[in-house]
């Protein structure tokens, strides 16, 4: 596996300049740490992202600082996940990195993740496959259980589970955390969709790269631990992640904008507008805070029905 890579002596940094970009917004500083910590070493540059945290949880990321190694950009607000993203990729753009590697705080990097990631990025290219991106083989923190990849298509999905001699596997979809993409493809592609602020990002950015004939690929010798929400829901055994009541706003807005996308999917369409509405029963039934959670997903609703992109506003009407 590692015949395809050349490495930076013995700590393991693959050859070809990689940036990683962290988003972070009022993280744990423990779990931050982590995530430097388990970056930093696989990577050339860490540059962290800040979307507007507390000044007591800014005071715990600037001790984050590791000469320059780890670079903060702070916004002073919450400019959205695409925003964060784009100043990253514009720096990494702008200073000759080959790769950029999107992270959000609350994911860890397992050893060799990196390289393994950018060993296959190298040979899928190299093998004349139109390669838009590779991403890890992420477990789910949440719900304790390794994520699946999806595959859309027109009329109908799959859930793939990795087996033991799968090395790669072509999905639709890819989270952006531990999403690695060439700068190059990101001139072609295009940058993340600032307007849709939060949630579907990452995936408004995978359909428009195959809408443009690029594939998407997880690697599975590259792991990360993730978790999807602030808290889980156990529905007949199965966990549900449960986010605040702002976030289900981005979550069932988004959804709408993304069903009116050309490029969209009609399976993706169908399912996961099947799924928020019964995770909204489920959210009536047995989450707390009942009452805010179900009228932030009506302003969701509303404002994806009437178009409206951006960063949510308490006095919107």
């Amino acid at each position: 596996m590692t015949d395809h890579l050349q490495r930076d002596n013995d700590n393991g940094i693959v050859d070809g300049r990689i940036c990683a970009v962290i988003v972070s917004y009022c993280p744990d500083p423990m779990r931050l740490r982590a995530l430097v910590e388990s970056v930093q070493s696989q990577t050339d540059l860490v540059m962290i992202v800040d979307n507007g945290s507390s000044i007591d949880a800014l005071v715990e990321i600037r001790r984050l600082m590791n000469g320059d190694s780890v670079k903060l950009i702070e916004f002073g607000e919450n400019r959205g996940i695409a925003a964060a993203h784009n100043v990253g990729i514009r720096y990494a753009m702008e200073h000759a990195f080959e790769y950029v590697l999107l992270l959000d705080h609350d994911s860890r990097l397992l050893p060799d993740c990196v390289p393994q990631l950018v060993q296959a990025s190298r040979r899928l290219a190299s093998s004349g496959i139109k390669l838009a991106a590779v991403g890890p083989q992420y477990n789910d923190e949440t719900s304790a259980r390794r994520a699946p990849f999806w595959r859309f298509y027109r009329w109908s999905y799959r859930r793939i589970y990795a087996r033991p001699d799968d090395e790669v596997i072509e999905t639709s979809v890819l989270i952006s955390s531990g999403t690695l993409i060439s700068c190059e493809i990101l001139k072609t592609i295009g940058l993340m969709d600032e307007p849709l602020f939060i949630d579907g990002v990452d995936w408004e950015w995978c359909f428009r790269a195959s809408a443009l004939g690029y594939r998407l690929y997880g690697v599975t010798a590259a792991i990360m631990q993730h978790s999807l929400g602030d808290s889980g829901i156990n529905v007949m055994g199965r966990i549900l992640p449960l986010h605040s009541p702002l976030r289900h706003y981005y979550v069932y807005r988004n959804t709408i904008l993304m069903c009116r996308m050309a490029e969209v999917p009609m399976s993706w369409k169908f399912y996961f507008s099947l799924r928020l509405s019964l995770r909204f029963l489920i959210y009536l039934i047995m989450a707390s805070h009942r009452i805010e959670r179900c009228r932030m997903i009506w302003r969701g609703l509303r404002d994806g029905f009437l178009g409206r992109y951006g960063r949510f506003e308490l006095t919107t009407n």
